[in-house]
C-alpha cells in the first residue's frame, strides 16, 4: 500500500516539526478547560449534559487546526519542488493525495484523543461519574469533523499551485464556514420573504437546510443525533409544518460524508491533470 508509506512519513514529519504537540496542547486546554468551567460555574448540569458543551470549542478549534495542518500538504511540496521527488518513487498522485489525507487526519486524531482523555479526567473528578458511551460518541464525531476539514484543506491544496494560493484558500474557507455562512440564510430569507426571520413564528425548512449545509453546523446536529438517536430533531419546534428528512440527524452525517469525499475528489481530479514538471 503505497499510500500508507506516504501517510506514515507525513505523520512522522508533522510530529518532528512540533505541529502535533502544538495542536495537542491547544485541544487539551480547550477540552479540559471547558469541562472544568462548566462544572465550576454551575451545579445544574449532569456529566452527560456537560459533555454536550464540548462541541462549542470544537466547532472553532477543530476547523482551524485542520486547515493549518493540511493546507500546504500538497501545494507546499509543489512550490518547493519536493513533489517531484515524491512522485519519482513508486507513488501515484492518488497515493500521494490519499496518504496526505490519512497522515494529516492522524495528526488531528491524535490531538483529539489526548484532549478527550484530559477532558474525561476532569469530568470524572468534578462529577464523580463518567458516561463512557456519550463521551466516545462525542469524541468519534469530533474526529470525523476534523477529517472533514482536513479533506477540504487537502482538496484545496491539491488544486492550488503555490503556497500563497493555498494560504488564501485556507483563510477564506475558515472565514466562510465560521463567520460568513450564518449570514447566508438571513440574506436569502430577507430576499424571499421581505423581512427578517422570526424564530417565534416558525421558519420554513429550507432556512435550516441552508444552515446545516455548513459542515460546522452539520457536526453539531450529527453529534446530538448520535448521542440521542431517538430524540426529536433540534429543528422540530422551529419549523413550520412537518420536519423534512433533510433536517433529521442522519442527514447531517450524510452531509459530513459529502464534505469529506467531494473536495478530495475534486482536488484529485485537478491534481491528476496538473503539470508539475
Amino acid at each position: 500500500m503505497s499510500w500508507a508509506v506516504v501517510a506514515r512519513k507525513d505523520f512522522e514529519d508533522a510530529a518532528r516539526s512540533k505541529m502535533l504537540w502544538g495542536i495537542t496542547v491547544l485541544f487539551v486546554l480547550a477540552t479540559a478547560g471547558t469541562m472544568f468551567a462548566v462544572g465550576s460555574l454551575t451545579d445544574d448540569f449532569t456529566a452527560k449534559q456537560a459533555i454536550g458543551f464540548l462541541s462549542s470549542p470544537a466547532t472553532l478549534l477543530v476547523p482551524l487546526a485542520a486547515l493549518v495542518v493540511a493546507y500546504l500538504a500538497i501545494a507546499g511540496e509543489r512550490e518547493s519542488g519536493s513533489i517531484k521527488l515524491l512522485l519519482g518513487l513508486p507513488h501515484t498522485r492518488r497515493d500521494v493525495l490519499l496518504g496526505k489525507l490519512v497522515g494529516r487526519s492522524l495528526v488531528v486524531g491524535v490531538a483529539t484523543v489526548i484532549a478527550f482523555i484530559a477532558g474525561a479526567i476532569v469530568l470524572a473528578v468534578q462529577y464523580g461519574s463518567f458516561p463512557v458511551s456519550d463521551f466516545l460518541v462525542q469524541g468519534v464525531t469530533t474526529f470525523i469533523f476534523g477529517m472533514v476539514f482536513v479533506g477540504i484543506a487537502i482538496g484545496f491544496s491539491a488544486m492550488a499551485s503555490t503556497r500563497s494560493r493555498a494560504m488564501a484558500g485556507a483563510i477564506g474557507l475558515f472565514f466562510l464556514f465560521e463567520l460568513i455562512w450564518d449570514i447566508v440564510p438571513f440574506g436569502v430569507y430577507y430576499l424571499i420573504e421581505g423581512g427578517m426571520p422570526n424564530v417565534a413564528d416558525g421558519l420554513p425548512p429550507w432556512y435550516f437546510l441552508l444552515q446545516i449545509i455548513n459542515p460546522t453546523n452539520a457536526y453539531s446536529v450529527a453529534a446530538n443525533f448520535l448521542s440521542n438517536p431517538n430524540g426529536a430533531s433540534p429543528y422540530a419546534q422551529l419549523v413550520n409544518g412537518t420536519v423534512p428528512f433533510y433536517l433529521e440527524g442522519w442527514f447531517a452525517l450524510a452531509l459530513l460524508a459529502f464534505w469529506l469525499v467531494v473536495p478530495v475528489a475534486l482536488g484529485y481530479w485537478q491534481f491528476e491533470r496538473a503539470d508539475i514538471s
